[in-house]
């Protein structure tokens, strides 16, 4: 009788333990079985409260810093990174630097999105942002370094992440929420083809064109979702019809025939296949884009933003023609996708995930609408340095400032939003239903 009398004061007692300890632990970050603290942590720095933040702060701030080096290094003011190549180091910290943060800072919102689990947040979080600040230290410091060394602390950083989001996708049995690690592993196999390439002092034009063409297949698939998604958000909360539905059938002509002339793009940034093929896949992202514009969208400065940085997909797709015709510059093609479509979505896409999640209206100051104009400032005096040759180095420097003030101004308004605003239930309207965005 004593013996059951103990098990059952111990059963009490254990679940007095676990309901109390639910209670204190309502806004705190709860421990998955895997033993990852997750959760949207109310006790500790706000940055380190949801996976985008120290990302979508981390990329702007390497966008301004890589960009200041590389003007300075440009006009003979710094060397940096001499053993590797000043271009091979300009393009990779653009590449394999900046652009995956803003991508891992999207995944880190759109991951828990597909899978229904909580997102990383506190030291496990604060772990994955030190090992990319390593990243980008290493690079700079890799003529102190060996080069393997330097090579395995920058590469980490894309296959951890990828473990990431397949250990999500494996607890919840969600196979086809897998196409982002194949993005991921991608960028990962290219990103160490293009160390090994630059180490040995080769030409790294195909690595750099299969990075960006990661970016720009999807940007092709998301945008697909994503565009109408908010664009019908704004007109419905605007009092306007919605936008037609776009044909499946042409979505994925767009992203087959993108697949294609990327591919030719790549391997052979010359010859009449490759134009062919950037002409077809521009023109069906312009038969694509047209369906989605109105001119009332322009009021909208984020809506905005992210179709003209979609339009210039397909001006960046044009210029790859131009470019196997011999009529640009093989690097004008490059700068058109790189500053115009991706970084320019990169941004919108960042502006308005911010608000979402931080619970503030979507409407802009003057900062965030002069952000996305900067960057298309840049890409455009970037292409025109390539035919004023006697102009080039005013061209090229003001082009960088451009793309620092772009930044700049997103930090304005944004830093203080990542670094300190915490979202509470009930100050702000609720953000609308988020699509699943695969």
């Amino acid at each position: 009788m004593i013996e059951i009398n103990y098990f059952a004061w111990k059963s009490v007692r254990r679940n007095d333990q676990v309901f109390w300890r639910a209670v204190f632990m309502k806004d705190k970050e709860r421990p998955t079985s895997g033993g990852i603290p997750r959760g949207l942590r109310r006790d500790g720095l706000v940055l380190l409260s949801y996976g985008f933040r120290p990302f979508y702060l981390g990329a702007p701030l390497w966008a301004i810093a890589t960009i200041t080096i590389w003007i300075c290094a440009m006009n003979g003011w710094l060397e940096v990174a001499q053993v590797y190549g000043q271009s091979a180091w300009h393009a990779h910290e653009l590449l394999f630097g900046f652009m995956p943060a803003v991508l891992v800072g999207y995944l880190m919102t759109t991951v828990p999105n597909w899978t229904g689990r909580f997102p990383l947040s506190g030291r496990p979080l604060a772990g994955l942002a030190f090992i990319w600040i390593a990243g980008r230290i290493s690079m700079l410091l890799i003529a102190d370094t060996s080069a393997l060394i330097t090579l395995l602390i920058d590469w980490i950083f894309l296959p951890l992440f990828a473990y990431f989001c397949v250990r999500e996708v494996w607890v919840t049995k969600r196979i086809a929420d897998a196409k982002p690690i194949l993005c991921l592993t991608c960028l990962a196999l290219i990103n160490g083809g293009f160390h090994i390439v630059a180490m040995d002092g080769g030409d790294v034009g195909v690595w750099a064109r299969a990075g960006l063409s990661v970016y720009i297949l999807l940007i092709t698939a998301t945008a697909s979702k994503l565009i109408p998604s908010f664009t019908n958000n704004w007109l419905a909360q605007a009092g306007r019809s919605r936008l037609a539905p776009t044909s499946r059938m042409i979505d994925r002509f767009v992203l087959i025939a993108t697949i294609l002339a990327a591919m030719i793009w790549t391997f052979e940034p010359f010859g009449p296949l490759t134009a062919i093929m950037a002409l077809v896949a521009a023109s069906l992202h312009l038969v694509r884009a047209a369906q989605w514009f109105r001119p009332i969208i322009l009021r909208s400065s984020m809506i905005a933003a992210m179709q003209v940085s979609y339009g210039f997909l397909a001006i960046g797709l044009l210029g790859i023609a131009a470019t196997a015709l011999g009529m640009l510059g093989p690097l004008a093609a490059i700068h058109l996708l790189a500053i115009g479509a991706v970084t320019g979505m990169m941004l919108s896409i960042m502006m308005r995930s911010i608000r979402l999640h931080t619970g503030r209206h979507e409407k802009f100051s003057w900062c965030q609408r002069l952000s996305v104009p900067c960057l298309l400032i840049a890409a455009s005096l970037r292409i025109t340095a390539d035919f004023i040759p006697g102009y080039y180095a005013p061209l090229m420097s003001a082009s960088g400032l451009f793309w620092i003030a772009a930044f700049v101004f997103f930090l304005a308004d944004n830093a203080g939003l990542l670094c300190q605003v915490q979202r509470q239930a009930g100050r702000q309207p609720s953000p609308p239903t988020r699509i699943n965005m695969r």
